[in-house]
């Protein structure tokens, strides 16, 4: 069966190892039990391996790369203002469309108007007992029934 105490004493010592390798320049700054429990332990071996090359491969790295030259809050403040500016542009040509959907709307409904009065048929006077105006959509039709009607013949020969 396992033994809890070791292990979580095995751990502690692995984080307290870890924690010195972090702040060592070298193996050779280490206590005797650190360096005992690096050569027994196969994930601190890894784990310093690790932390040292990091630090090589950090140390190439040249200085002046991560240091901004003198111009760049300038070169950031004009490539913000450059971007703001092209914004704008593109908000100053969406702000045209209301103003041209109000005056389309506007120009619709005059036509609709002019089309409506001048499409609507004339009205014209009708004989007596029919009305005065004859609808659009009704059929004329008259309220009398419809009665043969024969006309003399004048001339019968």
């Amino acid at each position: 069966m396992w033994n809890l105490r070791r292990m979580r004493k095995n751990q502690d010592e692995c984080s307290r190892l870890r924690d010195a390798l972090e702040n060592v320049a070298d193996l050779a700054a280490l206590s005797s039990t650190q360096r005992e429990h690096l050569a027994a332990c196969p994930a601190c071996q890894e784990a310093s391996s690790d932390i040292f090359t990091s630090r090589i491969v950090l140390r190439d790295v040249p200085a002046r790369a991560a240091l901004p030259g003198p111009w760049f809050a300038s070169r950031v403040m004009a490539a913000i203002a450059a971007r703001e500016s092209e914004l704008r542009q593109s908000l100053d040509a969406w702000a045209a469309v209301p103003r041209l959907a109000a005056r389309l709307t506007w120009l619709s409904a005059l036509a609709l108007l002019v089309a409506s009065t001048w499409l609507l048929p004339k009205s014209t006077p009708v004989s007596g007992n029919q009305g005065a105006v004859e609808s659009l959509f009704d059929s004329p039709q008259s309220s009398a029934p419809q009665e043969d009607v024969v006309l003399p013949l004048e001339n019968a020969r």
